[in-house]
Formats: C-alpha cells, sequence, structure tokens
C-alpha cells in the first residue's frame, strides 16, 4: 500500500527531473486524503472485528 512519505518521495522525485504544476498538486494532495481514508477505514475495521 502506498504511504504518505511514498508518496511524497515520489513527488519529489517527480519534481526533480520534470517540474510540479499546480495540477501535480491537485493530484497529490487527492492522493494524500485518499491514503488518510484508507487508513482510518482499515482502522476502524480492526476495531469492529475486535469487538
Amino acid at each position: 500500500m502506498m504511504t504518505e512519505e511514498k508518496l511524497y518521495e515520489r513527488l519529489m522525485d517527480y519534481k526533480k527531473k520534470h517540474g510540479v504544476t499546480q495540477e501535480m498538486l491537485q493530484h497529490y494532495h487527492w492522493a494524500v486524503e485518499v491514503i488518510r481514508q484508507q487508513l482510518a477505514d482499515k482502522e476502524r475495521n480492526q476495531k469492529n472485528i475486535e469487538d
């Protein structure tokens, strides 16, 4: 699974080679939100299984 740290590293690598556009930053922020939501869902599911 992609983590925020890995995603950030990939963005910085891409930035060094190609630069970053506003659209690219919007996609990055969207992806970070998706990752956070997936982690929250995963934690919620594990909590429900334990109960």
